[in-house]
């Protein structure tokens, strides 16, 4: 049995096995105590929050996250990937993120894989999404509600055209509440 190690950020301590974070431990001074009413997903209306940061910066170096790493989480200010990000999957059911309150969120041109139910359910105010990620469609953002969502306009003309290389975009179209942004 592999010890987990750690990463530290000013958010806390990331517990990883071989780059993969499946736990946290949110610093002090970055935790809002008795949670946070913040919106929900779709027509979820206000939903309280138990589990609440200020931010979320994960540190350089990681590669991934387990299953149901910060589900249900809200972050209200800052959530940071570093360009070490391959995947955002987990092992076996995915939902990293689901069930989240987030800030902004841009995701790492790093970032090759977006498993199931990745930010599933989730309330995200601004998602980027870079033209690197080309993800197997995986209904990622099942009934996410994303206020801004900026996509890469050659990303969506590989839509338009069927390119499989894009189906990733579907999520956002089939399953999403979003306001989509050209860039």
């Amino acid at each position: 049995m592999q010890v987990p190690e750690t990463y530290k950020s000013q958010s806390g301590l990331f517990f990883h096995i071989r780059g993969i974070v499946n736990s946290f431990i949110p610093a002090s001074e970055n935790v809002i105590s008795g949670g946070i009413d913040l919106p929900g997903a779709w027509c979820d209306g206000i939903r309280h929050y138990e589990n609440a940061v200020k931010s979320l910066i994960v540190p350089d170096g990681v590669k991934g996250f387990a299953d149901e790493f910060l589900r249900g989480w809200a972050v209200t200010e800052s959530f940071i990937l570093p360009n070490t990000i391959k995947s955002i999957e987990g092992n076996n059911i995915g939902c990293v993120f689901a069930d989240c309150y987030l800030p902004e969120v841009k995701l790492p041109e790093s970032t090759i894989c977006l498993g199931t139910f990745a930010f599933g359910h989730a309330y995200i105010r601004k998602l980027v999404v870079p033209l690197s990620v080309k993800s197997e469609y995986r209904r990622q953002f099942k009934d996410t509600t994303i206020e801004e969502l900026y996509l890469p306009k050659a990303g969506l003309e590989a839509l338009k055209q069927s390119n499989r290389d894009y189906e990733f975009y579907r999520n956002f179209y089939c399953h999403c509440k979003c306001n989509i942004i050209e860039y």
